[in-house]
């Protein structure tokens, strides 16, 4: 399943590849088209696609019907105290209807008063038509404890940023930290999603049995994102310190090793650490080169993935230099 959410929120929610919206892991919104031949439910069709918006946390999903698609959006938004916004646009020649499964969330009209016939769906369902080329918007307001919490007047709902918003929202946001622009699209999507990922998830822990890369890596791709690195810094610094020692003893760097004494030294550096900062250099400079990593392999779900995407593009070499594309 796919994530949306904001920044810094304590909820977040899922969609189903379907299209089903998720709240804490349980179902909250189902939604079913009635097109022109016939009620579709998305999650027992087989013309269902799905994407990643540009690689942010808008979930695009299709579904085929006569004349073209029926396309359903779901994204976050941090208005009201948080909202998970679903759109339903009508990508055909033809109006259809679309029904959702209960009637406590937040709709732009009134639901039709003729209800929903033609298929079993639990009580309270409502329906809406939705002419050619139209959009129908709804919204689940999110309370205390990942509950829907009450309704938004039209106006209000309205006045929720559209998908496209919050798209280029999130891009903004996340080119703060490095823009990636290259004929190879599947690396910069990736590189996006994975920073959505980390901006939408809880940081990392540091203990002594946790992955200190990880947590390293994590930490900095969130200062260098636009968080705060005081509250992080002397962490950061004892992560940092085991990684050295460890690569000390083996007389050898892994390319995330190296990776992650550089950002730890970027993290202390904003922090206003700057002894911290200087000592990590110092080692940093005296350690073996690190090895060449060409494959990705196991990283797509790792903290590490948008290091590897940076390595392969620039590396910093202990005699100063910057290298370009070191891997080739």
């Amino acid at each position: 399943m796919l994530t949306v959410g904001v920044r810094g929120a304590q909820w977040q929610s899922e969609v189903t590849p379907w299209g089903d919206v998720l709240v804490d892991g349980e179902v909250r919104l189902r939604w079913f088209i009635a097109a022109d031949d016939r009620w579709y439910e998305p999650a027992r069709e087989t013309t269902i696609r799905q994407r990643q918006v540009s690689g942010v946390p808008v979930i695009e999903t299709r579904l085929k019907v006569p004349g073209g698609d029926a396309v359903q959006r779901v994204y976050g938004a941090a208005n009201f105290g948080g909202v998970v916004v679903v759109e339903i646009y009508n990508d055909s020649s033809l109006p259809f209807a679309v029904a959702f499964d209960r009637a406590d969330i937040s709709t732009m009209r009134e639901p039709s008063p003729t209800g929903v016939q033609g298929i079993d769906l639990p009580s309270g369902s409502v329906v809406f038509p939705v002419g050619h080329h139209a959009t129908m918007r709804a919204a689940i307001r999110i309370g205390a404890a990942n509950k829907i919490s009450g309704k938004l007047t039209a106006s209000e709902l309205d006045a929720l940023p559209g998908y496209e918003q919050v798209e280029r929202g999130w891009i903004a946001a996340l080119q703060v930290s490095s823009r990636v622009d290259l004929p190879e699209l599947s690396w910069s999507t990736l590189l996006t999603q994975k920073r959505c990922d980390i901006l939408l998830s809880e940081p990392e822990v540091s203990d002594r049995q946790s992955d200190d890369v990880e947590f390293i890596l994590d930490i900095a791709e969130r200062v260098r994102l636009g968080d705060k690195p005081d509250q992080w810094a002397s962490d950061v610094a004892i992560a940092a310190e085991r990684v050295i020692k460890s690569c000390a003893r083996k007389k050898a760097v892994q390319w995330d090793e190296d990776r992650a004494i550089l950002a730890a030294g970027m993290v202390l550096d904003r922090a206003g650490e700057s002894r911290g900062r200087d000592d990590v250099a110092r080692v940093w400079a005296n350690l073996p080169e690190s090895d060449v990593s060409r494959e990705m392999t196991a990283l797509t779900n790792s903290r590490r993935c948008p290091s590897w995407i940076e390595s392969q593009l620039v590396a910093q070499r202990r005699d100063g230099n910057i290298d370009i594309c070191p891997r080739g």
